[in-house]
């Protein structure tokens, strides 16, 4: 039986920084949400706004985020 904590593991997604808006480096991030009904345009692209909870790259927990997020990034992940 697989632990909670390697569960929230494997649900951890990383954004590198130009996935992303509103921040610097890469962004490690349990999603809870994903906004599908905006989508909006940046530089030619689609973005959806992003909710979840940051966390350090060993597992601690940061605390809630929102974000923004390239449409073809969140795709490539399944969630879609």
């Amino acid at each position: 039986m697989m632990a909670v904590r390697d569960e929230a593991e494997r649900r951890v997604w990383t954004f590198d920084e130009n996935d992303y808006l509103f921040g610097a480096g890469a962004l490690l991030m349990i999603v809870e949400s994903v906004d599908w009904s905006r989508p909006r345009t940046r530089d030619g692209e689609t973005w959806y706004d992003v909710q979840g909870v940051e966390v350090c790259p060993d597992g601690r927990i940061v605390g809630p985020r929102r974000t923004t997020v390239k449409a073809a990034r969140l795709r490539t992940a399944g969630q879609h």
